[in-house]
């Protein structure tokens, strides 16, 4: 096998009409246009129609420019003419690939975001409706590219929150899925589709049952992510074969055989909705694994421990004086050894930089992230979409196959947990006795209600989906879904002269902290480099046009990208959509927080200085990109600051900045009282028995830190204390059935 097996994109729901689709259509032709040069240079047999408006005409003095700068972005790759045209002409609308991603996203909308964008779509459709959103009174598809970028660049400018929210969100479609569909961006810069090591490997061969209508088992755990999978091996490491353990994971399993996953069908087949949860107000994109392993399968190995100080806010302020104790620091470090986490890291350019730049300016916290990979080097930039050599010990390379191999294990895929059964109250405590929810199997699209009966119910779904089976489960506690941290973050990139090849090497292997306690409470900026899939980092560029945006993603090889990410004081919630029962976002970055990011966002741009970036991009609409000159370093010291001085004043206000949260936590809060959280001390459901939180939702606040360390060892110290509860009720080695 030369590359990975593939899966096809899912069936989309095709809810837009033609005249919407076209609309919609003309919109994603603007964002990525095609460029055509005048017919005498054409190398193919036709260079599109001259009368077709919607595409960007150059002369022959402008298309040899452009190509110019394209051969000079992708170098030293060689390229040919050809190649270089194919790029600039391709169009949206004339590639199915596209067509299919998009309507794969749009799917994944909350009906109610379904229906505004109908409106809208339907709005530029007509000439009077044209006129209310673009000043032209015309139909957008009959405007010329020219005129469609005003619209745009209108939007971006509105006074109007929900218009300027448009922008962002048309743009950033757009960009996704030309990034997901080209077929000429991975030829022209080289990016290879696999690791340049890369080999076939196949990971533990996990059997999924096909569940009957009704199952017992001693403990069920709603979820397969990095809570349960500490959870399942802590039990069965403590009672081999004698109790029954099932997990249910609403997502598929992918064996590593196809990993990495492709950029056009690796969100849809690996992350909740896509890839594209936006909240309410589109301030802020969500990206969260939905697969099996969860977070687990395709985070960027990152393990970092909480900081003293976050640990000693729980303590103080939350009153949960384990957190600073002997037992919680041992679950740290068995989770720790577990994973064989390792600081032997050689960072790739990026992270390099990160180092580098952050040292030349004087910070002190410029340190290399550890990383879960059993002890060994691990540069796989690509693992954000599987690790292919299976060296990322998360849920499924780790602790699901030792659970398997030494407990009464198993597992059920495609299984969407709806709520919680109780039976009597006892004690004035309502008592778990199963899982409810729907079986879809993967092939035929088969479904089945399942009743599950079990002893223990454990909810580990994750931030997003706990308090939603909660919520379905008929618990009245106010707190479930509340006290929603994202650690939100901003963007700025960097372009450079020597050729980076920003694929190659850890994601994520240096930090930067010097800025992550700027209120003395806790509450920051931590410095960070990203995940450089070309679907991951370059749709937060800024789009300017159509054709900056072509030009700006071909130098691709020679960027590399960072984060401002910040500890949030301040919270959103998860609440149920009315129609479809999935969670929704209501979070909004705070002026405190963003506040915290746009210090991130000024340092990221001083590093990238000091580091010699011919190019420094804060990805922020509106603002234009330093880009530094061969003049002498005096006038190009004189230069930055005052290009620094004006980014200062630009701010990075939503919805038009784009944020991003890859990190959710909070919505089913650990508490010392039960009118202060969701969850007791060893995460036992308040008011409840035999019902169990263990992932990231139990966190009292944001963690500061990739939070898969503290999530895991927060749930081996609920694992822990689920186990003594089993010990304390079993009879002759088993749990006795409830009467």
């Amino acid at each position: 096998m030369t590359s990975p097996k593939e899966i096809p994109l899912p069936e989309p729901d095709d809810f837009l009409s033609e005249s919407q689709w076209a609309v919609f259509m003309a919109l994603m032709d603007t964002v990525a246009p095609a460029i055509l040069p005048p017919k005498s240079i054409s190398s193919s047999a036709t260079a599109g129609n001259e009368n077709d408006m919607s595409v960007l005409r150059l002369s022959e003095k402008e298309y040899s420019e452009a190509a110019g700068k394209i051969r000079a972005a992708v170098a030293p790759h060689e390229v040919t003419a050809e190649m270089i045209e194919e790029y600039l002409k391709e169009r949206p609308s004339e590639n199915p690939v596209f067509e299919k991603v998009m309507k794969v996203v749009l799917s994944g909308l909350p009906p109610a975001k379904k229906r505004d964008l109908k409106i809208l779509l339907s709005v530029l459709s007509t000439r009077p409706g044209s006129l209310i959103l673009t000043s032209y009174g015309t139909p957008l598809p009959q405007l010329a590219l020219e005129d469609r970028t005003k619209v745009l660049e209108g939007w971006r400018e509105s006074r109007l929150w929900a218009i300027r929210g448009l922008f962002k969100s048309m743009t950033a479609l757009g960009k996704l899925g030309f990034l997901r569909s080209s077929n000429s961006f991975a030829p022209l810069t080289g990016f290879p589709s696999v690791p340049k090591e890369w080999v076939a490997t196949s990971s533990h061969p996990f059997e999924f049952i096909k569940p009957a209508t009704e199952i017992e088992t001693d403990v069920v755990i709603i979820g397969s992510g990095c809570g349960s999978g500490v959870v399942t091996n802590r039990l069965a490491n403590t009672f081999g074969k004698g109790v029954k353990v099932l997990v249910l994971e609403k997502g598929r399993h992918f064996d590593a055989s196809y990993f990495p996953m492709s950029q056009t069908v690796g969100l849809s087949a690996m992350f909740e909705a896509g890839g594209v949860v936006e909240s309410d107000d589109g301030s802020v994109t969500v990206t969260a694994g939905s697969c099996f392993g969860g977070g687990g399968t395709v985070n960027w190995s990152a393990s970092l421990q909480p900081q003293d100080f976050v640990r000693k806010d729980w303590v103080e302020t939350y009153k949960m004086p384990f957190f600073e104790g002997k037992e919680f620091q041992e679950c740290l470090d068995h989770v720790w050894e577990k994973m064989g986490v390792t600081d032997k890291i050689t960072p790739n350019h990026g992270n390099q930089v990160l180092l580098n730049g952050g040292r030349q300016n004087g910070c002190k916290m410029c340190k290399i992230v550890p990383q879960n990979t059993r002890g060994q080097p691990h540069n796989c930039g690509y693992c954000s979409l599987g690790c292919a050599n299976g060296e990322k010990m998360g849920p499924v390379n780790g602790w699901f196959p030792e659970a398997a191999e030494k407990g009464a294990v198993e597992f059920v895929e495609g299984f969407q947990a709806e709520k919680v059964l109780f039976d009597e109250k006892k004690k004035g405590k309502k008592v778990a006795c199963g899982v409810a929810g729907v079986w879809t199997s993967r092939k035929g699209g088969e479904t089945v209600k399942v009743v599950i009966k079990a002893k223990k119910v454990v909810v580990s779904a994750g931030t997003l989906w706990s308090p939603v089976v909660l919520m379905n489960s008929g618990l009245k506690n106010p707190q479930i879904g509340k006290n929603l941290y994202l650690h939100p973050v901003n963007f700025v990139a960097g372009a450079f002269d020597e050729d980076v090849r920003p694929w190659e090497g850890g994601s994520l292997t240096t930090v930067v902290g010097d800025f992550e306690d700027l209120d003395g409470k806790g509450h920051g900026a931590k410095l960070e480099a990203m995940s450089m899939m070309p679907s991951f980092a370059l749709p937060f560029l800024t789009w300017r046009s159509g054709s900056d945006y072509k030009l700006m993603a071909a130098k691709y090889r020679h960027i590399n990208q960072f984060i401002s990410i910040v500890r949030d004081r301040d919270t959103g919630y998860i609440y149920r959509d009315p129609h479809t029962g999935h969670p929704r976002v209501s979070y909004t970055p705070s002026d405190f927080d963003r506040a915290h990011n746009f210090v991130g966002v000024l340092e990221l741009c001083k590093i990238l200085y000091a580091t010699g970036a011919r190019e420094i991009h804060p990805c922020l609409p509106g603002f234009q990109p330093f880009v530094r000159s061969n003049a002498d370093s005096k006038k190009t010291d004189k230069a930055f600051k005052k290009w620094l001085r004006k980014l200062k004043k630009h701010d990075n206000k939503p919805p038009v900045a784009p944020f991003s949260s890859a990190h959710q936590m909070g919505t089913c809060r650990m508490s010392a009282k039960a009118k202060d959280g969701v969850v007791d001390p060893r995460g036992r459901v308040w008011d409840t028995e035999g019902l169990y939180v263990a992932d990231a939702s139990v966190f009292p606040t944001a963690s500061g830190v990739n939070p898969m360390v503290t999530t895991m060892a927060l749930a081996d110290w609920i694992a822990r204390g689920i186990c003594e509860d089993i010990k304390g009720e079993l009879v002759d080695g088993k749990i006795p059935a409830r009467l």
